[in-house]
This record gives structure tokens, C-alpha cells and sequence, in this order.
């Protein structure tokens, strides 16, 4: 959970007659993400809410819980558990929900906001745990599109695992996005993914991946831009200044993994 997070919106509701929703923990443009109560198993989750115009749309809603539905199967230390998609009616208004995992610790995102960067031994840590996630979503064919340091979890007891499958490409392509939107991170984004987020494979997590460790590792992004357009044109076409130039501390084996990451 969050410090600081918004307040409630919404009022007191129980979900599908089995989710206590308490207190809103974050939001984005698609979603709100809720701690709840599982009152059946007497358990903490997280509820990930979809805005009230999208789960108004039955394409929307059906492809949300598709998404819900593929990584469910999704069984692995690393990865944040999916337990159920149930759809209900809040304050008059049609609502669909993913009910998931909660993991209490903190996002690499907050650990980078308080530490600018991470040891070398850290950094692999890290990356071995997110590249063993992406390789058990890979092989059920699904391409995750947005890592980022937001999206990597570390609880309380030092495990790391990967959220939000939001963004995934699925095998039928059932993707929560809209036609001409963008899809992913900018700092993080491949490429290929910068022209064309429908026409991706898993070689776009690997590339993000490598941007995420490139960032733990020297405490900047591969790329920096003034405005989103001069970023994309450098995500596009310029080549990240080698990590170990970047900090001096690091090996030139892991540097050559991060270079080989990120080649275009």
C-alpha cells in the first residue's frame, strides 16, 4: 500500500457479495487499484477496478477479464497472482475488477526514488527474478509490454515479483488498449514497440527489461529527452552510452548483458 494515497471515491461496497473494498491504493489511466478484504477466505487482496466508462463497454469489459482469465494460469514465485475477475454494479455504475495478490513492500520505482541506484549484485538479483517471470509468461504466450521499475514489486521479506499484465498481448491479441494508443513506457519501450505496439513478441519485454537493469544499474534510463517526441526519436535511432562509462563499477560482463538487451 501506498503512503499518501488518494481517498475513497467510492461508497462502502462488497464486490460480487465477497470483496470488501476499504481504501483506494493507486490509480492510472484505465484503472484503481483498491485494498480489499476477501470475507469468504478472511484475507487481504488487491482490487484492480476498471474506470466506469471502459467497464461500460462490453468489448472493454470482456477483453479485461480475458486478460484476468490468461494470467490466472500463470502459476510462479515471481509473478503477482491472479485469484479471480468478477463484474458487479458500485453506486448505480457497471464495474468489472481483477482480484490479485496484495503484496505489502514497495515498487523498484520507490526503492530507485530513494536510492538513485542499485548495487550490481541487486541489479541481477533483481533481473534474474523478473527474467524467470517473463520466461514462465512467454511460454504461455504472453508478452508483457510494460516493465518498468513501477510494475516490479519487493516485499517485506526481499521477493520480487512482477505486476500489472495489463498491457499483455495475449494470443488471440485481446489487448486492453485502444486503437492508436500508446502502449508502454516511453523511458522502457523498444523500438519496435515505439512504431507499431500491436506488432510485438517477447523480444520487446527483454528490451524493456534491459532498460529497467540499465536504470538499477547507473541510476538513469538508456534515454533521456526533452519532450516525449526528442525520447521516442533517441528510443528509435541513438545507441545508450555503455553502463560501465556510466558507472565505473560495473563489471564489463554485466554491461555487455545490458548492451545486448538494448540492441536495437
Amino acid at each position: 500500500p501506498s503512503p499518501g494515497a488518494n481517498p475513497s471515491t467510492l461508497p462502502p461496497a462488497i464486490l460480487a457479495q465477497r470483496y470488501r473494498l476499504e481504501r483506494r491504493l493507486a490509480q492510472g489511466g484505465m484503472a484503481e487499484v483498491w485494498l480489499g478484504t476477501d470475507i469468504s477466505l478472511s484475507r487481504q487482496v488487491a482490487v484492480k477496478l476498471l474506470k466506469p466508462a471502459l467497464a461500460a463497454d462490453p468489448i472493454v469489459a470482456e477483453r479485461f477479464r480475458r486478460e484476468a482469465i490468461a494470467v490466472a494460469q500463470l502459476s510462479h514465485p515471481n509473478i503477482v497472482a491472479v485469484y479471480d475477475a468478477v463484474g458487479d454494479t458500485i453506486g448505480g455504475e457497471t464495474r468489472q475488477a481483477v482480484v490479485m495478490q496484495l503484496v505489502n513492500g514497495k515498487s523498484l520505482r520507490q526503492l530507485l526514488d530513494e536510492q538513485k541506484r542499485l548495487s550490481p549484485d541487486l541489479t541481477m538479483h533483481i533481473g534474474q527474478c523478473v527474467a524467470a517471470a517473463l520466461e514462465c509468461a512467454h511460454h504461455a504466450n504472453l508478452v508483457h509490454r510494460d516493465i518498468k521499475p513501477g510494475n516490479i514489486l519487493i516485499d517485506e521479506h526481499g521477493s520480487v515479483k512482477l505486476t500489472d499484465m495489463g498491457l499483455a498481448k495475449g494470443p488471440a491479441d485481446m489487448t486492453l488498449t485502444r486503437d492508436g494508443a500508446t502502449v508502454g513506457t516511453p523511458q522502457y519501450i523498444s523500438p519496435e514497440q515505439a512504431r507499431n505496439p500491436q506488432d510485438v513478441d517477447v523480444r520487446t519485454d527483454l528490451y524493456s527489461l534491459g532498460a529497467t537493469l540499465y536504470h538499477m544499474a547507473t541510476g538513469v534510463p538508456p534515454f533521456r529527452g526533452d519532450t516525449m517526441a526528442d525520447l521516442i526519436i533517441k528510443v528509435l535511432n541513438a545507441t545508450p552510452t555503455p553502463p560501465n562509462e556510466v558507472n565505473p563499477a560495473l563489471s564489463q560482463g554485466l554491461s555487455l548483458v545490458l548492451r545486448k538487451l538494448l540492441a536495437k
